[in-house]
């Protein structure tokens, strides 16, 4: 598996460098300390999932991870910081990233973020969510009726799943997901699966997806 791994802080590049060639056997890591370094590296090979420091020179919140997005063909980017609230986890969802993992996550939890990151889904820690003192904003998501079933087919879109899976989940077709998930999201004033994502977070909302009933999710 291809890393691109950026951070402008030597010991903590070197830490992750190290936390993640431990974590994935096949791990092919390659490192930088600017966004136009992680754009250059692109430019030379793809990579399989990037790890941006949300501090470092060029990210200037998140326009640099915007760049990288565009220039990482499809591949999952994650962002890393040590300080940060719960705007600037919007912030970066809605730019796209797939994932927010605080620098003080233990080596195990940080393994796990990375894993799931990796297998589809999106990482955003919930002390991150509910961070601050100040009252939340007020959110579509926070506020209308969903049923049984929408909040557990939410729960599978924060958790990284596609509509064929959620349709199996469910025991259904393909287009009746794409039915109630279009409803969903009009409900919730969003218009696509990020900013769905991006919303709950914003409301502070977590779901936990249905156990999959075949055992084939375990």
């Amino acid at each position: 598996m291809r890393f691109i791994i950026a951070d402008d802080h030597p010991l903590y590049l070197g830490a992750v460098q190290t936390q993640v060639t431990r974590s994935f056997a096949d791990a092919d890591v390659r490192t930088t300390t600017t966004v136009d370094g992680v754009i250059k590296l692109l430019s030379q090979a793809a990579a399989d999932l990037i790890m941006l420091d949300y501090s470092m020179p060029g990210m200037n919140g998140a326009e640099g991870l915007r760049r990288v997005i565009a220039q990482a063909d499809g591949a999952p980017v994650v962002v890393m910081s040590g300080v940060a609230n719960r705007e600037n986890v919007i912030e970066c969802i809605n730019a796209g990233a797939r994932g927010y993992i605080p620098k003080t996550l233990e080596g195990p939890m940080f393994s796990a973020a990375i894993s799931l990151v990796a297998g589809g889904a999106t990482y955003v820690p919930t002390e991150f969510v509910m961070a601050g003192t100040e009252t939340p904003p007020v959110s579509p998501a926070a506020d209308a009726f969903y049923s049984e079933r929408e909040l557990a087919m939410l729960g599978m879109v924060i958790a990284g799943a596609s509509n064929k899976e959620i349709a199996r989940r469910f025991g259904v077709q393909e287009v009746t997901v794409k039915y109630h998930l279009s409803r969903l999201y009009r409900r919730m004033g969003v218009s696509n699966r990020a900013q769905a994502v991006a919303s709950a977070v914003h409301a502070g909302i977590t779901v936990t997806p249905p156990p999959d009933p075949s055992g084939r999710g375990r």
